[in-house]
């Protein structure tokens, strides 16, 4: 597949501040943009006609084509953790996910991307992470929660260049598969990291105060994180 290169002029320093790093880590994004036509082509224009945020991501691929928007040995503004290894380290990729789209197809052509930058950077499947590593943020929303019949699971299985064995059950979200009640084992289960400090932080997002890891509150924050519920 060609990559199409059409990078933000470097006159615009607030999206692109050209700062030269050494990537040792992919990070996956979506756009969170449904509106029809906004593909990879609508997001590399925002990016080269200067977004009004200070965002901005290496790579935007959709259903049929890549767009290349920064240089890969440069910094891009994704990752929301200012300075940190996110922003500072990391290969910034957007999925497209226009409601006109084949998510499933974009998801294919970002896995091949992803494999690309691997096999060229030297960068193992162990560092190709959601941008919810880095800030907690719910993205790639869709991966993350497989309602569009693709997980994250399937996503590395792609990279790894092998094929996806689920098929009607993909119908499901990974949420509604799973049937067990440990908090631990569900966010294993989605690919996500089960360390207590990463489930404090769920717990503060979603509005569960004081959390400590009692046996109550783990239960109450798999409630919240698979039924969508607040405390």
């Amino acid at each position: 597949m060609k990559i199409h290169q059409k990078f933000i002029p470097v006159s615009i320093t607030f999206t692109r501040p050209g700062i030269k790093m050494t990537p040792d880590y992919i990070t996956i994004h979506e756009t969170d943009n449904t509106a029809r036509g906004a593909d990879d082509v609508a997001h590399a224009n925002l990016q080269f006609n200067g977004n009004s945020r200070q965002a901005s991501w290496h790579f935007q691929v959709d259903d049929d084509s890549i767009y290349q928007s920064i240089p890969t040995d440069e910094v891009a503004w994704h990752a929301g953790d200012g300075d940190g290894p996110g922003n500072m380290t990391s290969i910034a990729i957007e999925i497209c996910v226009n409601s006109d789209g084949d998510f499933k197809k974009a998801v294919e052509n970002a896995a091949w991307l992803t494999k690309k930058l691997m096999d060229e950077l030297n960068i193992p499947l162990s560092r190709v992470v959601q941008h919810h590593h880095w800030s907690g943020k719910n993205c790639p929303k869709y991966l993350r929660s497989g309602e569009k019949g693709i997980d994250w699971n399937n996503f590395l299985t792609m990279v790894n260049g092998e094929k996806i064995k689920k098929t009607d059950s993909q119908k499901n979200s990974s949420k509604e598969e799973y049937k067990g009640n440990s908090i631990v084992d569900y966010l294993k289960y989605i690919g996500e990291d089960s360390s207590f400090a990463n489930r404090t932080n769920l717990a503060q997002q979603h509005g569960l105060k004081n959390y400590t890891g009692t046996a109550d509150q783990n239960l109450k924050l798999l409630d919240i994180l698979i039924g969508g519920k607040t405390p």
